[in-house]
């Protein structure tokens, strides 16, 4: 999170100039002022260590609600 948020305030920076379209330009905004809030914020490694925990638990959470498949 805390290299992403300024690399894709980037990708919405370029995308806004290449289509010239205002709502684009918004994103850029949110993505940079997050990236710097969050780089600021006490609390960045602990949001961090949650969202790598709630992204290894996705597939096994998946996984548990699909029925079984048997052939």
């Amino acid at each position: 999170m805390y290299f992403l948020l300024p690399a894709t305030a980037v990708i919405f920076y370029e995308l806004y100039h290449l289509t010239g379209f205002g709502p684009v330009y918004w994103g850029y905004s949110a993505f940079k002022a997050g990236g710097y809030y969050f780089g600021a914020w006490d609390y960045q490694l602990l949001s961090c260590v949650l969202v790598a925990l709630l992204i290894g638990a996705a597939p096994a959470v998946f996984r548990r609600n699909k029925p079984n498949e048997q052939a």
